[in-house]
């Protein structure tokens, strides 16, 4: 075999592919890049392959001086890395992505978010796309107990930092490629904030996998990122809350369940049980959950990503 193409994630795994499809070494030949790839934005939308078409050198032909590299040099620059997800050019077909992200929100600042795309908001619709508000008109569930340390948040959906938390998502789906719809509500729910955030931002849509994470992750992140930059605008503005494909609703109800069953084992047995590591969202809610159960207690232990909740018989 005298000729072999191969692709990889860039131009230096294409080229080695091909050399060992060869068996040779780079100084026996010679290369061209067919294709440079591209790295592609969050969740690796728009990512696409390097390709290189390697020839072994004829005999006694002499060497030709090589660029030093033939890739486009990649910067750390925002506007690059905007760029890279396609703004502003036809989407490559969706891709599922192994790319968490918060992986990728260190390449987006504040920036990109609070300035509008050339011409306004959107060039399909002049409306921000697909953002309602609702109020809710199912009952809430019955309270619990809140320690009176902590103050009571009022809800308040028409708030200008929800406002710019629902711009900042709406910027972000956008960015990413990922086709859905945002409703504004007041929280309901303990895993909505009840009584500390200001608002939940529900997004709704296809695929939206990718979006939540491996138990949520991403969608936490998200979170952050959003409530960063409210905060940078408004300092001391409480927690709006995300939830994705209703994701947070479904991980409460089976939080609330565990809670239970376990705080019934620890009643029959008088052992104390810990649970596994959960974010501190997570752990809220089990201990919010049995507050004011008579027969156990709770508190946590651990530090960083392995703090755990303890259910303990009540002395």
């Amino acid at each position: 075999m005298d000729q072999a193409v191969a692709s990889g994630k860039t131009v230096e795994d294409a080229l080695e592919k091909a050399l060992k499809m060869l068996g040779a070494t780079r100084d026996e030949v010679e290369y061209v890049v067919l294709d440079e790839g591209r790295r592609g934005g969050p969740f690796g939308i728009g990512a696409r392959d390097a390709v290189v078409r390697v020839e072994r050198k004829r005999p006694g032909e002499e060497p030709e001086p090589q660029p030093a590299d033939t890739r486009i040099p990649r910067t750390s620059t925002e506007a690059e890395h905007l760029r890279a997800a396609g703004l502003g050019r036809p989407r490559a077909p969706r891709q599922r992505s192994t790319l968490r992200l918060e992986e990728a929100i260190p390449r987006l600042t504040e920036e990109d978010f609070l300035k509008p795309p050339p011409g306004g908001r959107d060039q399909r619709t002049a409306q921000p796309r697909g953002r309602r508000r609702h109020r809710p008109t199912r009952p809430a569930p019955p309270s619990r107990p809140r320690p009176a340390s902590e103050p009571e948040v009022e809800p308040n959906i028409e708030a200008p930092q929800v406002d710019l938390a629902a711009q900042v998502v709406d910027d972000v789906l956008r960015i990413v490629g990922i086709d859905a719809e945002i409703t504004i509500r007041e929280p309901e729910t303990i895993g909505d904030g009840r009584g500390t955030a200001l608002a939940v931002i529900d997004i709704t849509g296809n695929d939206l996998g990718p979006l939540i994470g491996r138990r949520g992750e991403s969608l936490l992140a998200l979170q952050y990122l959003v409530n960063h930059i409210v905060a940078r605008r408004y300092p001391g503005t409480p927690i709006i809350t995300l939830d994705a494909a209703g994701y947070r609703r479904r991980r409460e109800e089976q939080l609330v369940g565990l809670a239970e069953r376990m705080a019934e084992r620890v009643r029959r047995t008088r052992q104390p049980i810990t649970l596994e590591p959960m974010p501190a969202a997570e752990r809220r809610i089990i201990h919010l959950t049995l507050a004011d159960h008579p027969d156990v207690t709770t508190h946590s232990i651990g530090e960083g990503e392995g703090r755990k909740v303890v259910i303990s018989p009540r002395r």
